[in-house]
């Protein structure tokens, strides 16, 4: 069910938004009730409600600073603005907060479910933008793990691999970093190496190997090869051979 809190400093509003409204009907469950803004924000630091609907003026904080807290922290909420015809106005000053919509005070209990209904369809649209997008990362992400398996060992950039996969590559860098918690040359250069290893295991020589592995350098290898084995490819060609000798 949709969570909703109101506010309003006039008691009787505030019940007759409790009983007159079939919130059942709409999906919805009253979570809350605040006798003014300070109230209702203070309640957000417990929990946070799907839809807020708030007077406008009311003391301590007004439903334009209630508006305003939930824009600046950017939470999932949406705000109804309930209004008086000489507050309309002043109401304008809420557009900056992206509110859903404004309500005449006199004909709030008529309008409300109207106006609940758009709220509604606002949050299914964005948790429904929300699962497209999470299904595109996946997609990508995915593409990503196969292209890196099929392709590690070339000369990697990341413009090439975003060419060919066909997605921005800062994107496809924080994507990386998020799903996994590795930087992507990184753990593509640990793909390289173990190969790499593989090859000396072979006795191998160490330039054909870089090149192999897709290091025009073998000098860059090298480092690459110490930052990651703590040791040089040469080093590690003699402990191979230590370990060879031992089992003979």
């Amino acid at each position: 069910m949709w969570k909703v809190m109101i506010a309003d400093d006039e008691i009787y509003m505030l019940e007759a938004m409790e009983k007159l409204i079939n919130w059942e009907k709409m999906d919805c469950q009253l979570i809350y009730k605040a006798k003014n803004g300070q109230e209702l924000i203070n309640q957000l630091n417990v929990e946070i409600p799907d839809i807020i609907i708030t007077d406008i003026k009311m003391p301590v904080k007004s439903g334009i600073e209630v508006a305003k807290y939930v824009y600046e922290h950017m939470l999932p909420t949406k705000v109804i603005i309930l209004s008086a015809y000489a507050d309309f106005e002043y109401a304008q000053e809420a557009i900056a907060y992206d509110v859903c919509g404004y309500i005449v005070k006199t004909s709030a209990i008529e309008m409300l479910p109207q106006m609940i209904g758009k709220a509604i369809r606002k949050l299914s649209k964005s948790e429904d933008d929300v699962k497209d997008e999470e299904k595109h990362s996946e997609d990508i992400f995915g593409k990503l793990q196969k292209y890196i398996e099929s392709n590690y060992t070339e000369r990697l950039t990341l413009a090439q691999i975003s060419k060919d996969i066909h997605a921005n590559g800062s994107y496809l860098s924080r994507l990386y970093k998020t799903k996994t918690g590795q930087n992507l040359f990184d753990v593509i250069n640990k793909m390289k190496l173990e190969k790499a290893k593989e090859y000396m295991s072979q006795g191998m020589r160490i330039y054909e190997i870089a090149q192999l592995v897709g290091f025009d350098d073998v000098s860059y290898f090298s480092r690459v090869f110490r930052k990651h084995e703590g040791c040089s490819p040469r080093e590690y060609e003699n402990r191979l051979r230590e370990e060879k000798q031992k089992t003979e």
